[in-house]
């Protein structure tokens, strides 16, 4: 099946489903066997992983409120689990026919306590299978294998000392062969099961920000996915800003024309990632990079050469160009008019790469020259979203 087509069909069956629940559990026709509120998903995440294809579910809304779908590509679905690469795996699990996992942890590393410090979210799992000297991805693959669905399941993954966390909410994987009655036969039974499938109910804020962060962590650690992924993972959890940066207003990708400038710009309009509202009014600037799973390191040479990679310094260039914008008094004048902004000595924040390749004092070291810019990773904005006193500087 072509990948478009593929992409056609599970969607319209997610959606199908979805409007039937979220009908369902109006009439007050659903029952929960825990007490807590009903969390549904609100994106979708297609992958063409050369030879399978992956349908995987994120987000969360207390709401349904429809699907929004995004695609990615991988070179294999070993690198798609494992986060790191694509060799055959020594898998926890070897999946020979079709079926399904639900409600596991597994992992090649037994340091649960060492892993959940980076990871929260892998606490609200009971089940842990651990394999000894296993390597590469957690689950493989038989040749007899068509398809499989995992429910609720946390992958960890470790490469020598570096450890990657997939936080799975629904992930359906199928060979790329698989045709119309083959989704069908996957998922009928499936949907047709008294447990409501592709949801989760949790009970207090305190849960429910911690399966926001899994489900970010893992936007953040897949590899070759977009900026405007991780962007639209925002749009549709603004809490995550609203907490992390103590703010109570934002603004995402705001569209502000050129009016004035010095001549020599060519740009229509400047379109920042994010404006974010400081506690004095005035709004700050953000940029949204990738977790650059690839780089070893954001920045190089030693210490009293200090500088970003060439990736980083884009973002940096980039805010500056940002800045430059809102110093022309008749910009600054259509931005209040449009969103209500001012800006005013603004911040400069990056956010960029993971606590793998972010040294804390080589990124201190490298911002010497740029007074004005912070430098955020990934997993310290997601541990900002879960404890808003986090100090970043640690």
């Amino acid at each position: 099946m072509l990948f478009d087509k593929y992409i056609e069909e599970v969607s319209e069956c997610w959606r199908k489903y979805f409007t039937k629940i979220s009908a369902l559990q109006a009439a007050g026709e659903l029952e929960s066997n825990k007490p807590g509120t009903m969390l549904y998903p609100n994106m979708i995440l297609f992958t063409n992983c050369s030879g399978y294809y992956t349908c995987e579910l994120f987000g969360v809304s207390e709401v349904y409120t429809g699907l929004t779908i995004k695609r990615s590509k991988s070179t294999s679905i070993y690198r798609y689990l494992s986060q790191f690469d694509d060799g055959v795996p020594d898998p926890v699990i070897q999946l020979n026919s079709n079926g399904r996992l639900s409600f596991f942890l597994l992992s090649h590393s037994e340091d649960r306590k060492l892993i959940s410090e980076r990871f929260p979210s892998i606490n609200l799992h009971a089940t842990f299978l651990h394999r000894a000297n296993g390597h590469g991805s957690v689950i493989g693959f038989g040749d007899a294998f068509d398809f499989c669905k995992i429910d609720c399941c946390t992958l960890i993954n470790v490469s020598g000392v570096l450890h990657r966390c997939k936080d799975i909410l629904h992930l359906m994987i199928s060979r790329s062969s698989i045709n119309r009655s083959g989704i069908y036969k996957c998922y009928s039974d499936y949907f047709e099961e008294p447990a409501v499938k592709g949801v989760q109910t949790v009970e207090g804020d305190e849960l429910k920000f911690k399966v926001i962060a899994g489900q970010f962590q893992n936007i953040y650690l897949l590899k070759g996915l977009h900026e405007t992924v991780i962007g639209e993972f925002f749009k549709l959890h603004p809490e995550v800003i609203y907490r992390a940066f103590n703010t109570d207003s934002f603004y995402y990708e705001p569209y502000l024309k050129w009016i004035e400038h010095d001549g020599t710009c060519e740009d229509e309009a400047i379109n920042p990632d994010l404006l974010v509202r400081r506690l004095d009014g005035f709004y700050d600037i953000f940029d949204l990079k990738t977790g650059l799973l690839e780089r070893t390191n954001v920045t190089k040479g030693g210490r009293k050469r200090r500088r970003f990679i060439d990736y980083v310094e884009e973002g940096v260039a980039q805010l500056a160009n940002y800045r430059e914008y809102f110093s022309y008094e008749k910009n600054a004048a259509l931005a209040k008019e449009k969103y209500g902004v001012e800006v005013r000595a603004p911040n400069l924040v990056l956010v960029v790469g993971n606590w793998e390749n972010s040294q804390l004092d080589e990124v201190h070291q490298a911002c010497r020259r740029y007074p004005d810019v912070k430098i955020i990773d990934y997993d310290t904005l997601c541990h900002m979203f879960l404890s808003p006193k986090f100090d970043s500087n640690k």
